[in-house]
């Protein structure tokens, strides 16, 4: 064999190691598309030896998912997952404890609180009105102040909400209302407000992204839906009423049997950075770091109803069987 050849085959068998070294992270998620650019840009530059494979749906069908593959896991690492469906992956012994690096400088009701934490919390969010106030001004009607107005018969086809099975945005805020007003009050609430929902999609943003293009008037998800529109049209409104609003955190999570522990963890302390939480900023959501906190995020703070986590958590399949069984969606 030529000298010359037999150098370049060497040089390629030492190079090629080095050029598949980064290792792939299986990721379940729930966050928004639009975000995990974002997070993968920021993370895998802190990380180059770490590659971040998202698999991306809704709050309800990744905890299907996992559960489903719970005796062959697929995932290596949960970020971005509403607490109240990562409960359930607790309540299954499916989570492996984990302090993570840097939690002392987490807002300390953001933090979990158990012997052995399971969850980190990357962010929070609350409920919200998302309001096209052209499309109401065109059926003749008026902007909604307060959450029971969107019982009143008036709106009947004008709003859109995603289906709490599937969506961690809506069920957040069935568990407002019944933290406002109690069982009885709130069901027949969302009894009335079913008369006047056009439809149920499955994701929790769908709703405000209908209300932006004008197809319904009023959508029930989040603030943070509208944060994340690249063109949000000036006609679009987000409201939080003041008598309060259903909130949940974004977490992230280890899993049993995780094929790369190590990496894992290393994305799950990324959870609490500077970095992530200028992306939890950027996009109105309430960052975990206590000293990122603004006066926006501050304020939405203080309309958070005192839901708490874990038993709302423990209420998940009896509430998501309530509503299957009145509305079937």
């Amino acid at each position: 064999m030529p000298l010359r050849l037999f150098t370049i085959l060497v040089c390629l068998c030492f190079a090629l190691p080095s050029a598949q070294a980064a290792t792939q992270l299986v990721v379940y998620t729930a966050i928004e598309p639009e975000l995990l650019p974002l997070y993968t840009k920021a993370f895998e530059e802190e990380n180059p030896d770490i590659s971040l494979h998202w698999v991306r749906d809704s709050a309800g069908n990744i905890l299907a998912k996992l559960l489903a593959e719970r005796n062959a896991p697929k995932a290596d690492v949960v970020f971005g997952l509403s607490l109240n469906a990562l409960m359930r992956l607790s309540d299954e012994a499916m989570l492996e404890p984990y302090i993570t690096q840097g939690l002392e400088a987490v807002s300390p009701q953001m933090q979990d609180t158990a012997e052995e934490p399971v969850w980190t919390a990357l962010n929070a969010w609350g409920g919200a009105m998302c309001v096209n106030t052209e499309e109401l001004q065109r059926r003749n009607l008026p902007v909604p102040a307060a959450w029971n107005d969107l019982a009143k018969p008036k709106y009947k086809g004008a709003i859109s909400m995603a289906s709490p099975l599937s969506s961690s945005t809506a069920l957040l805020n069935v568990n407002g209302w019944l933290q406002l007003w109690g069982e009885k009050k709130a069901w027949k609430f969302m009894q009335a407000l079913n008369k006047n929902i056009a439809s149920y999609p499955n994701h929790g943003c769908q709703p405000c992204q209908m209300a932006a293009k004008g197809e319904i008037a009023i959508g029930i998800a989040a603030e943070t839906c509208v944060n994340v529109m690249d063109n949000k049209p000036a006609a679009l409104q987000i409201i939080q009423p003041g008598e309060g609003i259903g909130w949940d955190f974004e977490t992230a999570a280890l899993l049993k049997n995780s094929a790369h522990p190590e990496e894992a963890k290393a994305l799950i302390d990324f959870a609490v950075s500077p970095q992530a939480a200028d992306i939890a900023i950027e996009f109105g959501f309430i960052p975990s770091l206590a000293a990122k906190q603004t006066a926006a995020s501050k304020r939405t703070l203080s309309l958070f109803l005192p839901i708490d986590p874990e038993k709302a958590g423990a209420a998940r399949e009896a509430i998501l069987k309530e509503w299957g069984k009145r509305f079937g969606n």
